[in-house]
């Protein structure tokens, strides 16, 4: 099959304010190629073809579409939407409690003269708008002023300014109350 090109010329003058690189148009050639012509041309074979060739250019001109997305039933849907959102709850808790814990950090005072690798457990009571109402030491390292500077720490934090971001089912579920264990090292 015989393709046809016709060509169009074009001129660049190019001019620049220190040195002129080109002084004078240069001449560029774009190729186009001719569709009407090629489609008129396919047509004319097709018509002269037997059948059993028409099929063949025929089915040259056809487009298959071949499905991006496999067939996915609707509990495959679901069950991956479900699986999407628990990762997105589980992504948001692991960031507010970062939060929480940066802020305790934060607040925290190392008593002077107490050794290095002390770990006690805590239990926050807090309500929705993210004031701490109650602190329990479920677990002492055996050392009270390391215990003591721990639940300070969470009082001097008093409330967390970002519980009204919260949604209030996460809020109950995971932040109610929160079990900490306090290891500033």
């Amino acid at each position: 099959m015989q393709q046809s090109y016709y060509t169009l010329p074009i001129s660049f003058i190019l001019k620049s304010s220190k040195d002129p690189v080109l002084s004078k148009p240069v001449n560029v050639n774009l190729l186009f190629k001719d569709e009407a012509k090629t489609q008129i041309i396919k047509k004319e074979v097709i018509a002269k073809q037997t059948s059993s060739s028409e099929a063949l250019y025929q089915s040259d001109n056809k487009i298959e579409l071949t499905p991006v997305i496999p067939d996915i039933n609707i509990d495959q849907l679901i069950q991956e939407e479900g699986m999407i959102l628990q990762e997105s709850e589980d992504l948001l808790v692991s960031e507010f409690s970062a939060l929480i814990i940066q802020a305790i950090q934060s607040a925290w005072i190392k008593p002077k003269n107490i050794q290095d690798g002390l770990i006690c457990d805590l239990r926050m009571t807090i309500n929705k708008n993210g004031r701490v109402i109650k602190i329990d030491l479920i677990k002492s390292s055996g050392n009270i002023r390391f215990d003591n500077s721990a639940i300070k720490a969470i009082s001097r934090v008093e409330t967390f300014s970002f519980f009204n971001k919260i949604p209030f089912s996460m809020y109950q579920n995971s932040f109610k109350n929160i079990v900490i264990t306090f290891n500033p090292a």
